[in-house]
């Protein structure tokens, strides 16, 4: 039987050191950013790092578990929306903004979309169900298409966040493709 003890106060310290530093990284380098670095700036062996993370996705979804509770935060505020077309608009920029608080992020949380035994892919769950919640709502309203999935609007929110991403130019491009996509997930008036 095995007992899961407290981690020590050190093996904290490290561990909260390494997020920190790794968010820092992160934000400066993207999410592709050294591994080595992180353990050395934050005064650590790479033993130390990969003790606490055994891989990048698992660092990357402890640093993301700040930005994924300012995630839930502003699902709260938007299911007071009292559209569900403007609720589900809303819930889809703010996908796009935590998509988009670090450089990169917008792929790996795409490849985790399907992956949901990964941390990353656990992290993607909660975004998706929301997402199938604010759907659905907006679906019975009668105001999305029958054929639009959850996986698809989170999908789309992710090719935003990498477009804007990729400099003014991207910004420009992200705003002419989100109205296109906004427009293209609308139930065809009649």
């Amino acid at each position: 039987m095995s007992v899961d003890r407290p981690m020590r106060a050190d093996a904290r310290r490290n561990r909260d050191l390494l997020v920190a530093v790794a968010r820092a990284h992160v934000r400066t380098h993207g999410v592709t950013t050294s591994l080595e670095a992180i353990a050395r700036d934050a005064g650590v062996g790479p033993g130390t790092l990969y003790r606490h993370f055994p891989d990048r996705e698992s660092l990357l979804a402890e640093v993301l578990q700040v930005e994924s509770d300012e995630l839930a935060q502003a699902r709260d505020r938007v299911a007071h929306e009292v559209d569900p077309a403007r609720r589900l608009d809303a819930w889809l920029a703010e996908v796009e903004r935590h998509m988009a608080t670090y450089r990169g992020l917008s792929g790996p949380l795409v490849g985790a979309l399907d992956g949901a035994a990964t941390p990353l892919g656990l992290a993607c769950q909660e975004m998706v169900a929301t997402t199938e919640r604010f759907l659905a709502e907006a679906r019975q309203a009668g105001a999305v298409r029958a054929e639009v999935t959850a996986h698809d609007l989170v999908g789309c929110a992710a090719m935003l966040a990498w477009l804007a991403s990729t400099g003014p130019a991207g910004a420009r491009q992200a705003d002419g493709a989100r109205g296109i996509l906004r427009h293209g997930w609308c139930a065809p008036r009649t």
